[in-house]
């Protein structure tokens, strides 16, 4: 009778391990759209404070919500995704509280160390994204790419690229090439420098760069397929202003797929595979590329920074082939050829980068 007993309660524990592991290895794969705080990367040790709980260790398995407090170690880094199109990277010794993880009232808090937010998209785009320090809320307002460093006493914001608002009026922006530093009194400004610029901000760029790289390599059909499909329930489906986080073999983790044509990343990647919407987008605007009301996965023309653009857009046929990177064409609907993408400039290489955390599919 014991060992039957024992058997039973064996077998119990493991069909739940193998529910629970099923669970967090099939996080929305395809789409990620109606809230922030996936976790796309984690390099060392990371740790992540819930509600009512212990500390734990994070992986990139995880999904943050409404409070939970994030802390890396020594040598430790992690990327959190937050509104689709804006990534959240922490260094080694930092604190991070996602305040509130929905798309409508996004709010997090920096406590202590450094952390960069990339913001991708085109230059008119507003990004309206909140951050906290213990001297200072201010916003980011446009794509671009912005470091805070934070202590108990000083907040330093640098503006890589982009502008931030410190408050209502005109005179609050900051611009690009600016650094601010904030500690008790009036806020002072300087211009950047090289020396502002350290591993930390080599392993963005470089992360930058992969998942660019990762979105022309998403395959067309599949997507267009998933879209399509009664299991994500369009058009009723929730999604971010301006895109979805999608799931990239290539980078092993998330990138974003924009609902348009023109977007790319500041640290000069091009977000060359886009979902199109025929007749409309998810934010009401009206798309004039598409003659069909479904979403289909297509190909911007192939881009050079500085070139304005060249190339055609990859087929739209059931069984068509590629746009950039060796994608499937997406399923349905017939596209025109959108105008030519202004994009970032170029930029030279940096020196020294290290390499790029790789994580694993959950798979």
């Amino acid at each position: 009778m014991k060992i039957s007993s024992l058997k039973v309660v064996t077998v119990i524990v493991a069909i739940l391990s193998l529910s629970m592991l099923a669970q967090a290895q099939n996080r929305e794969r395809f789409g990620i759209s109606a809230k922030a705080g996936g976790v796309n990367a984690v390099s060392g040790q990371v740790m992540v404070t819930r509600e009512g709980q212990a500390p734990q260790l994070l992986t990139s398995h995880d999904n943050l919500v409404s409070g939970d407090i994030v802390r890396t170690g020594f040598g430790s880094q992690a990327e959190i995704l937050l509104n689709p199109g804006t990534y959240c990277r922490l260094a080694e010794n930092s604190e991070f509280v996602l305040v509130d993880s929905s798309l409508e009232n996004l709010l997090v808090r920096l406590n202590r160390g450094s952390a960069i937010i990339e913001a991708t998209g085109p230059d008119n785009v507003s990004q309206n994204i909140p951050i906290v320090t213990a001297q200072q809320k201010f916003t980011i307002l446009r794509a671009g790419i912005y470091r805070i460093n934070a202590t108990s006493e000083t907040t330093e914001i640098f503006v890589h690229k982009g502008r931030i608002g410190l408050g209502k009026g005109e005179q609050d922006i900051v611009k690009s090439g600016k650094k601010v530093v904030i500690s008790g009194g009036m806020p002072t400004t300087a211009k950047l420098t090289k020396a502002d610029n350290d591993d930390f901000d080599n392993w963005s760029k470089e992360r930058g760069k992969t998942l660019a790289r990762a979105n022309q390599r998403l395959n067309a059909r599949a997507l267009s397929g998933f879209l399509s499909s009664s299991a994500w329930g369009w058009p009723g489906a929730q999604f971010g202003r301006w895109g979805l986080w999608t799931w990239s073999p290539f980078s092993s983790c998330y990138t974003f797929l924009p609902f348009n044509y023109g977007w790319g990343s500041p640290y000069g990647g091009f977000y060359g595979m886009f979902a199109g919407f025929g007749g409309f987008y998810p934010d009401g605007s009206c798309c004039r590329t598409l003659v069909y009301n479904q979403p289909v996965i297509v190909s911007n023309p192939s881009y050079t920074p500085g070139t304005g653009g060249s190339g055609t857009t990859g087929s739209t046929g059931s069984s068509g082939s590629g746009g950039s990177g060796g994608s499937s064409g997406g399923a349905g609907g017939t596209i025109s050829t959108p105008p030519p993408f202004r994009g970032p400039e170029p930029r030279s290489p940096d020196s020294g980068e290290r390499p790029v955390n790789k994580v694993r599919d959950p798979n």
